[in-house]
């Protein structure tokens, strides 16, 4: 499970230092920004942003007795989209930030909807009268939206046009705004908001190549109304998903078609600090650990070429940079089309055997523990396996048995189960000389964090796949070597 670290931990810290409470404050820079929000007394509010798909705590307010607080900084809060919560934290409101940081909120929780006003904030005020606007017709479209399925095709029809009628409502409402602030945080999110429409030819594709035709244009107009160059995104609920959709939806999922997208993404992007740190931080926190083989080296690309060496990055912690290192580390030497490291560790009868001894037309590395449950419970099917259709493809088995205390029980196992295969293990002792000679060893050349773990190479020992599962291990033998498929027991 992803865990978002480096998005979170860039997204900045709470400062929960006593604020005196104000009046209206008067112009002054940095951030100035009085808070009068009831029935709250002598308690804390919270002020959060947005930083990509999480919520970040920014900073701090005391009320006091009247319900009156100050929040002043020295520097402005970066732009972007806040949100205000309760002493429970729970969400009351949200504001934009952009330029103007000196202003005035009053708010009654009882009667939130009705009470919130921002006071010497046009673009807040705007935001709200946006927000009072949109809410009964984008309610009143959901209802519709639901019924349609229990509603006769005349009724159907007419409900149809009423959802399109409210929905065109609002998007004329949005325009208007941002036509009448075109650089304002307002204009950003709202054009942002807006969708290519697709040319008339396009709209119904009649053959492949429309398809291919309608495919086109919207991946090359799927940015239009968002500029990288703008770090104003990074804040907003907006970017991230739009950004996840793309990747997902729009982009090839091999590492070099990623890899592609984040170039240009970044050529831009560097442009803006703000920017060129989210986007960093974001492709090596979702190609660290990638849902798909292989995506890795989109991270390996991101290291090498804005994080290794001498290279300013003096936004992250040592902390953070020690994780991002160590992982790169652990993924340079195993990469896919990669020669695979050679190994040379001991047998059963203590004799020094490579990988690169093991010829065929493929070798399965196998590294694995006597004591795992899950390598007990497919060490059976992987010997039925290999006995039954790899042995006769030219398949070569490499099984590492890698639990130094597990070496007592290690003999009797494989003379039931891998017959045939190379098995080895590696002493203490070796184990302590290379640790000595700062040697990396065989679980960070191989990215070996579990077992069971199977590395496929090929007749020349280059990586052809890495991490399977024993299924998709046995389906990609086959495919490689044209076999029909057989059961797994």
């Amino acid at each position: 499970m992803r865990t978002f670290l480096f998005l979170a931990l860039l997204a900045g810290t709470a400062a929960q230092a006593q604020h005196k409470p104000a009046a209206k404050p008067t112009a002054a820079p940095g951030c100035r920004i009085a808070f009068q929000v009831k029935p709250f007394k002598n308690q804390w509010l919270y002020l959060a942003c947005y930083y990509g798909s999480i919520k970040t705590l920014v900073d701090s307010v005391r009320l006091d007795a009247n319900s009156n607080g100050l929040l002043q900084r020295t520097k402005p809060l970066e732009p972007g989209v806040y949100i205000v919560a309760s002493p429970a934290k729970s969400i009351l409101f949200e504001m934009l930030l952009d330029k103007d940081q000196d202003f005035l909120v009053q708010a009654d929780s009882s009667r939130l909807e009705q009470s919130l006003r921002f006071e010497g904030n046009t673009e807040n005020t705007r935001f709200l009268a946006y927000t009072r606007y949109v809410s009964p017709r984008a309610g009143r479209a959901d209802s519709l939206q639901q019924l349609l399925p229990s509603l006769d095709p005349a009724a159907r029809e007419a409900a149809t046009d009423r959802i399109r009628q409210l929905n065109g409502e609002i998007l004329t409402y949005r325009r208007n705004l941002a036509k009448e602030q075109p650089n304002s945080m307002l204009a950003l999110l709202f054009n942002a908001m807006e969708e290519v429409p697709l040319p008339p030819a396009l709209r119904q594709p009649k053959n492949r190549a429309d398809t291919i035709a309608q495919y086109r244009f919207g991946k090359e107009h799927y940015w239009d109304n968002i500029d990288f160059m703008d770090g104003r995104f990074v804040r907003t609920p907006i970017f991230e998903p739009r950004l996840s959709a793309y990747l997902e939806n729009w982009v090839a999922p091999d590492a070099d078609s990623v890899i592609y997208e984040y170039n240009w993404m970044m050529a831009l992007g560097r442009n803006d600090p703000e920017m060129q740190r989210y986007l960093i931080s974001y492709f090596v926190d979702h190609y660290m650990y990638p849902k798909l083989m292989g995506q890795d080296k989109v991270f390996l690309h991101v290291y090498e070429t804005q994080l290794s060496g001498d290279k300013k990055v003096d936004w992250l912690s040592e902390k953070q940079m020690k994780i991002i290192r160590d992982r790169a580390y652990m993924l340079m030497a195993n990469q896919l089309g990669a020669k695979a490291w050679d190994m040379e560790l001991v047998d059963t009868a203590n004799q020094l055997k490579t990988l690169y001894q093991e010829q065929g037309a493929f070798t399965v590395v196998l590294f694995w523990d006597v004591h795992c449950g899950k390598c007990r419970e497919e060490m059976p099917k992987l010997d039925t396996l290999y006995n039954t259709s790899w042995k006769n493809l030219g398949v070569k088995m490499y099984a590492v048995m890698v639990n130094e205390s597990s070496l007592n029980d290690w003999p009797g196992f494989i003379n039931q189960w891998g017959k045939g295969w190379t098995h080895v293990h590696q002493p203490a002792a070796m184990r302590e000389a290379e640790d000595k000679a700062g040697k990396p060893n065989f679980r960070q050349l191989y990215d070996m964090r579990s077992t069971p773990t199977f590395f496929l190479l090929d007749a020349d020992k280059k990586i052809i796949a890495k991490n399977l599962t024993l299924t998709d291990l046995d389906k990609l033998i086959l495919l490689k070597s044209g076999a029909k498929p057989a059961s797994i027991p």
